[in-house]
C-alpha cells in the first residue's frame, strides 16, 4: 500500500475506505469488498506498480464483480509488458506474456522447449537476483536462436534496454554488475526449429566428435539444404554450451 497511498497523497485524494487485496487475499476478503461496493456504489483498483492484474492479484475479485453484473471500466496505464515489447525491436504483431521465469528446472527446460515452437515473442518478468542465471540457462537451451532484448526499470529513470543473444547480454551484465538492480523484462523471439534443423542436430550429435565444425557443417548443409553460415553458427554455439 505504500506507493499507492503516496500516489493518492500526490493528487489530494481521500478515499474513505481502503482495503489490501493480495496473494494471500481470500473469498472472505472478495465478499467484504463486494458488500463496501454496494453501499457506496463504486471504488478502484490501484497496483503497486503497473497495470492492476498484470501479473497480480484479483483476476477472481474481477470475475465476482462481473457476476454480480457490476460494471467494469478498464484504463489505460503504465505496463512493462507493452512498454518492453513496443521498444524491444522484436515481433509485436504475435506475442505472449508468461508472467516470471519458472524456478523449478522442469519446468523452465518445458517452457524453453515451447519457445522452439512458438512463431513471436515471449514476454517474461525476472527479478535481479536471477536475471543472470536466467539468461544463463536460455544460453544453455536455445543458445543462437534466441534474439533477446533485456529491458530495465520501464517507465523510470533508469530504463535501459539490452539486446542481443542470451550469452551475450548475460556477459555484458556480468561486466556491469552495477546494473542488476531493478526489474526486469525479458522478451525473446528464436528462430522455428523445422524437421531440417531436427536432423542437423542429430547428425552433429553422431559426427561432432569426428569431424570439425567446418567440415560437419558443409556436410550437413549438403544433406539438409539448410545455408552452410546457418548451420556453423548453431553448431558453434552447441560447442560453446557443452
Amino acid at each position: 500500500m505504500k506507493k499507492a497511498k503516496i500516489i493518492l497523497k500526490h493528487y489530494d485524494i481521500k478515499p474513505n475506505n481502503i482495503l489490501v487485496y493480495n496473494d494471500k487475499s481470500t473469498e472472505k476478503d472478495r465478499n467484504k469488498i463486494i458488500n463496501l461496493l454496494k453501499k457506496i456504489s463504486s471504488g478502484g483498483i490501484m497496483s503497486e506498480a503497473g497495470t492492476p492484474l498484470i501479473s497480480d492479484p484479483g483476476f477472481k475479485l474481477i470475475t465476482d464483480l462481473i457476476s454480480l453484473k457490476i460494471k467494469i471500466i478498464p484504463l489505460p496505464g503504465a505496463t512493462s509488458v507493452i512498454s518492453s515489447l513496443v521498444a524491444s525491436g522484436l515481433p509485436t504483431n504475435h506475442f505472449q506474456f508468461i508472467g516470471f521465469f519458472p524456478k523449478v528446472k522442469k519446468d523452465a527446460e518445458s517452457l524453453c522447449s515451447s519457445l522452439l515452437k512458438f512463431d513471436g515473442t515471449t514476454i517474461i518478468f525476472e527479478s535481479p537476483k536471477r536475471i543472470i542465471n536466467t539468461l544463463n540457462f536460455l544460453g544453455q537451451k536455445l543458445g543462437d536462436l534466441a534474439e533477446v532484448c533485456v529491458a530495465k526499470e520501464i517507465t523510470k529513470i533508469h530504463e535501459s534496454f539490452f539486446r542481443g543473444t542470451p550469452k551475450k547480454i548475460e556477459n555484458f551484465l556480468l561486466e556491469n554488475k552495477n546494473l542488476v538492480k531493478g526489474e526486469f523484462v525479458i522478451l525473446i523471439k528464436v528462430t522455428n526449429i523445422d524437421e531440417s534443423f531436427i536432423l542437423a542436430d542429430r547428425i552433429y550429435n553422431q559426427l561432432s566428435s569426428k569431424l570439425s565444425l567446418k567440415d560437419l557443417s558443409k556436410v550437413v548443409s549438403e544433406i539438409t539444404s539448410i545455408n552452410k553460415n546457418k548451420i556453423y553458427k548453431r553448431f558453434l554455439s552447441f560447442s560453446k554450451n557443452s
